[in-house]
C-alpha cells in the first residue's frame, strides 16, 4: 500500500513505542504479536551515550534493494532463504541479549545484523558507506545501516565514552558529504504521533 516494494516491519516499528520484538504470520498482516523488551541497554546512564545515530547523507531507494530480495524469495533461492531464516533467529537472539541487559552482547548482535544484511544483499553496503565504517571501525562494538541499507541512517555502538568522542570528532571533521550529520537518538515512549498546527 505504501509502494515501498517490501514489508511493513519498519512502519510497525515506528508506530509502536519503545523496544519490542514483533512477530507475525506469513501473508497479509491481520495479527501482530508485540513482545515488549526493557530499554535499559539503551537508556541506562552507563551505556546511553555510547549509542550514536548518524545520518550518512547517502540516499537510496529502498524499493530497488527490496525488489531484488523479494524476487529471490519468490524464486525459492536456497541461499537467500537460508539467510532469511538466520535473520529471523537473529531477532530472537538479539531480544535475549536486550532482555538480559547485556550491552556487549547487544552490540555483537548489531554487528551480526549488519553481516547478515550484507549476505542477503551485497548492495546494502556501498563504497561511500564502507568509507564511513572504515574511518570509525576501531572505536565501535558494532554498527549497521537501518532499514534496507544502501544509505540513510547508521546505528553505532561505541566501545566507551572515549570512543564516542573519537567517532564524533572523526565524522564531524571529515564528513563524507555535506548532508551527513549526527542525529539525536532516544527511545520513543509514544511511538508515531501526528499533530496538526
Amino acid at each position: 500500500m505504501l509502494t515501498t516494494g517490501g514489508g511493513w516491519q519498519d512502519q510497525y516499528g515506528g508506530i509502536i513505542p519503545s523496544i519490542k520484538l514483533l512477530e507475525s504470520e506469513p501473508g497479509t498482516q491481520k495479527k501482530m504479536s508485540v513482545r515488549w523488551l526493557p530499554d535499559n541497554v539503551f537508556t541506562d546512564p552507563l551505556y546511553r551515550d555510547n549509542w550514536l545515530l548518524y545520518y550518512t547523507g547517502v540516499t537510496r531507494i529502498a524499493k530497488n534493494i527490496l525488489a531484488d530480495i523479494v524476487k529471490g524469495m519468490f524464486l525459492n533461492e536456497g541461499e537467500r532463504l537460508k539467510i532469511l531464516d538466520e535473520i529471523k533467529q537473529h531477532a530472537y537472539d538479539t531480544a535475549d541479549y536486550i532482555q538480559k541487559f547485556d550491552y556487549e552482547g547487544t552490540c555483537r548482535m548489531i554487528a551480526r545484523s549488519w553481516t547478515l544484511n550484507n549476505k542477503l544483499d551485497p548492495g546494502t553496503n556501498t563504497p561511500d558507506v564502507q568509507h564511513i565504517i572504515d574511518s570509525i571501525r576501531d572505536y565501535t562494538n558494532g554498527l549497521k545501516l537501518l532499514g534496507a541499507g544502501g544509505g540513510g541512517y547508521m546505528l553505532i555502538s561505541a566501545k566507551d565514552s572515549g570512543a564516542v568522542k573519537k567517532i564524533q570528532e572523526q565524522l564531524t571533521s571529515n564528513p563524507p558529504n555535506e548532508r551527513a550529520r549526527f542525529v539525536k537518538m532516544s527511545v520513543s515512549k509514544t511511538g508515531f504521533q501526528v499533530s496538526r498546527s
